[in-house]
């Protein structure tokens, strides 16, 4: 039996190339600044809600923020350009060459956690701060990733590629981008539920992994531009994978506390 097929249209994106600087002025970096000033802001106003000690957040944010970045550059150095480590390995102290996005989660919960237990503050409640504005600042970083079109994915012909250059391919920055305003609804509606502690930070843990790992098949391969692979699967998969477990055993830590009785007055 044959069925009717659709003929192919070759519809793709354009490729849209925004210039590397304009005199003193990055795209991405302005993009990024934006949405950590918005993530900052949004952060902030939860943390007031949640009654948290706004001097001391403010702080908190600040250091887990700036060890993020560091840790986001060192980590994606390590972990995609390995060869650079016995080549150039100066370039570790080149913030700004290079950035991994979980490599910014990891050390920025390690900072996070480090910098809670030392002064005292409620972790789970900071973290759902901060957790709060994250998705919404993450939006303006994919945007500067697409804008620059920094996460090459494999060739396509599909309506969500990119006109690029040698072929259309999809653009890994630009396809997350699409997916965050999943994560700013996600954020926005378990905040108007509830204020249990690690609420909002179970949630991202959830359901971030289910976007990115499975885009992470479509990136380019390490020969081809894109990322290197360890047993078939990018560092980000693994860190999906990580994120996701963590996510599971907070999820069973929540519900855990919900069923404890409430102390007696």
């Amino acid at each position: 039996m044959h069925f009717p097929v659709l003929p192919s249209l070759a519809l793709t994106l354009p490729f849209v190339q925004l210039p590397y600087s304009f005199g003193p002025i990055h795209p991405f970096g302005v993009l990024v600044g934006i949405g950590v000033a918005l993530g900052f802001k949004l952060a902030m106003r939860r943390a007031r809600e949640l009654g948290l000690d706004l001097e001391r957040f403010e702080k908190h944010v600040f250091w887990t923020v700036a060890i993020g970045f560091v840790a986001s550059h060192v980590l994606d150095t390590i972990f995609y350009h390995p060869e650079v480590l016995l080549t150039r390995p100066w370039e570790l102290l080149l913030i700004y060459q290079g950035l991994s996005s979980f490599g910014g989660f990891f050390g920025g919960a390690v900072a996070f956690v480090l910098y809670a237990r030392r002064h005292k503050v409620d972790l789970w409640r900071s973290a759902d701060a901060i957790a709060y504005g994250l998705p919404a600042g993450w939006f303006f970083g994919r945007m500067g990733c697409a804008s620059i079109h920094d996460h090459p994915g494999a060739l396509s012909t599909s309506p969500l590629a990119v006109d690029w250059p040698g072929g259309s391919r999809f653009d890994l920055g630009l396809l997350e981008l699409m997916l965050v305003p999943l994560l700013i609804i996600a954020a926005q509606v378990v905040a108007r539920r509830t204020k249990r502690p690690g609420s909002l930070i179970t949630t991202l843990a959830l359901l971030y992994p289910p976007i990115r790992f499975p885009l992470d098949f479509l990136r380019a391969s390490a020969a081809d531009g894109g990322d290197v692979r360890y047993f078939g699967w990018t560092p980000g998969q693994y860190a999906s994978a990580g994120l996701f477990l963590f996510g599971l055993w907070m999820l069973r830590r929540t519900l855990r506390s919900a069923d404890e009785p409430a102390p007696a007055p």
